[in-house]
């Protein structure tokens, strides 16, 4: 096993970023911070859609209308519709990292937001199996591209205090999608028209809409412009928002020599080729945690909740659709709420104790659901009782579930070096597509043919997973994404930030205006 130790980071000359902030008050006190996090909300959204997706999914299975304009699709036809968006993911992957490598973040995002609305349009058309399948594809084409965009945008050219916040709380924005995809397809199911499937499908559309004209206005990743040598640029970014103005700022001074000390060692290694992921032992240790987080956040269980919840409804005795629709948005607003504020709470508890509490209780929550189950199946689900507690152990496997799944795009973020970042999410990306199309196949088909029995595969799958975790993965809490590469890299291979000083690059920066970067004493 490849082993990490806190002592190799180092920052700028034994000081690290974090001993920098000279912050006395709350965030929203400082107009700088305020309008970044603003333009953020561009980025925050992002998870919406694939929220708002899954959750009206599972509505749209409850009303007997899209049942019949669909065929009423079972077992793999059921599964192919829910891993439409799935076929969209992988397609996107093949032109995501490029792209967000050569053209920066915010474009790919427009693209993104393009794409993805032509996709929902087609989908509130749909005529039938074939074009909604087929619109789900476009769907998922375009969200991959936001969502691999929109989280490294924002752990890019967020606060370096706040980021873990700002992109757990875009994580949660999917539980916000969930709320409202339940409600709308509950209040639409009482319409008597195919408008009852078709306007949630277009009400879809809202958060790209909203991403599209966001796009407009928020700055550019200042490690991007770094990286193509628009480094003026990239300083009066963070002069801006991160040190409202003061250029003189030790924070800025330390964060712009952290960021061209990555980037200057990130291009001396040529980090370009995929096969840099296994160069180095460090980078092959980043590798299986990057990929084996894609698996371990899809392959806990989530997917029959959050796709077919119906079907664990029916397996447990819950028959109405009322009944179903309303559980689900009860289910959905208790998602919103706990991955808020867990996402609050990540540098607190730290990235470890987040995975293992959290697989822990999604083990218990899990083995709760096959015991109630299983015992109420026995006697006809003629047990209210053992009904009740089977859904609220469906409510607390939500609350657990929570606590990683605000954070694995931040902790890829902070994993791989800038170099890297892209393809890291194209890689995480592709191994949550993977197990999604797999486990869109498999649950259906397996809850068919053995029922609650099913629900024990994933108890052992959430062991296999805490084991992984808990040997494997290491705390990166309280560090700049510069100083996380320190901590893989080794202090010995990582160059200590540039701190400019010779009077050459002195009357350089004097001529264009931009403060030298020098220690401060």
């Amino acid at each position: 096993m490849f082993h990490v130790h806190d002592s190799a980071v180092r920052g700028v000359e034994g000081v690290t970023l974090r001993e920098t902030d000279q912050r006395t008050r709350f965030w929203w006190y400082y107009p700088g911070l305020r309008s970044l996090n603003l333009l953020l909300l561009g980025c925050i959204v992002c998870d919406m859609t694939n929220g708002y997706d899954g959750s009206m999914l599972n509505g749209l299975q409850v009303i007997d209308r899209w049942g019949d304009a669909m065929g009423n699709p079972k077992g793999t036809r059921l599964g192919t519709i829910t891993s439409g968006t799935r076929y969209g993911q992988l397609g996107a992957l093949l032109f995501a990292a490029p792209m967000l490598q050569r053209l920066g973040r915010r474009v790919p995002i427009m693209i993104g937001s393009c794409i993805l609305l032509v996709g929902i349009a087609l989908q509130a058309a749909a005529t039938g199996y074939d074009m909604f399948v087929v619109s789900r594809v476009l769907i998922g084409f375009g969200n991959t591209i936001q969502n691999m965009a929109c989280p490294i945008l924002a752990a890019e050219l967020a606060h370096p205090f706040q980021r873990t916040q700002i992109i757990g709380i875009q994580n949660t924005t999917g539980s916000l999608g969930q709320i409202m995809a339940a409600w709308i397809t509950y209040g639409t199911s009482f319409m008597m028209s195919s408008w009852s499937w078709r306007l949630p499908s277009l009400l879809q559309a809202m958060s790209s809409v909203f991403q599209l004209v966001m796009m407009f206005v928020t700055p550019e990743s200042p490690r991007w412009l770094v990286h193509m040598g628009r480094r003026e640029e990239a300083y009066r970014i963070l002069a801006k928002f991160h040190a409202e103005g003061d250029e003189s700022s030790q924070l800025l001074q330390f964060e712009m020599a952290e960021i061209e000390s990555a980037i200057e060692a990130e291009k001396a290694q040529a980090l370009t080729s995929w096969m840099e992921w296994f160069r180095t032992s460090a980078n092959r240790y980043r590798l299986f945690i990057i990929v084996t987080s894609g698996f371990i956040i899809q392959w806990c269980g989530n997917a029959l909740i959050t796709y077919y919840i119906h079907l664990v409804f029916e397996s447990i005795g819950i028959t109405s659709s009322k009944k179903q629709l309303l559980i689900n948005g009860g289910m959905t607003i208790s998602g919103f709420v706990w991955g808020n504020t867990w996402s609050l709470l990540v540098d607190k508890m730290g990235r470890r104790p987040m995975w293992l509490i959290g697989l822990s209780g999604m083990f218990v929550a899990f083995l709760m659901i096959t015991v109630f189950t299983g015992v109420n199946s026995s006697i006809g689900y003629t047990n209210t009782a053992l009904g009740n507690a089977t859904i609220f152990a469906i409510f607390l496997f939500g609350f657990f579930y929570k606590m990683p799944g605000c954070m694995v795009p931040s902790y890829v973020a902070e994993i791989a070096p800038f170099e890297l970042r892209a393809k890291a999410f194209v890689l995480n990306g592709f191994a949550d597509a993977a197990a999604n199309i797999f486990s869109s196949y498999t649950n259906p088909v397996g809850l068919g043919a053995i029922g609650w029995k099913y629900y024990i595969v994933w108890c052992c799958v959430l062991v296999s997973n805490f084991t992984i975790v808990y040997f494997f993965y290491p705390e990166t809490k309280n560090l700049t994404l510069e100083e996380v590469g320190q901590l893989f890299d080794g202090a010995s291979s990582s160059t200590d930030a540039k701190m400019v000083n010779d009077e050459t690059e002195e009357k350089e920066a004097r001529a264009t205006h931009i403060p030298v970067v020098t220690t401060v004493q």
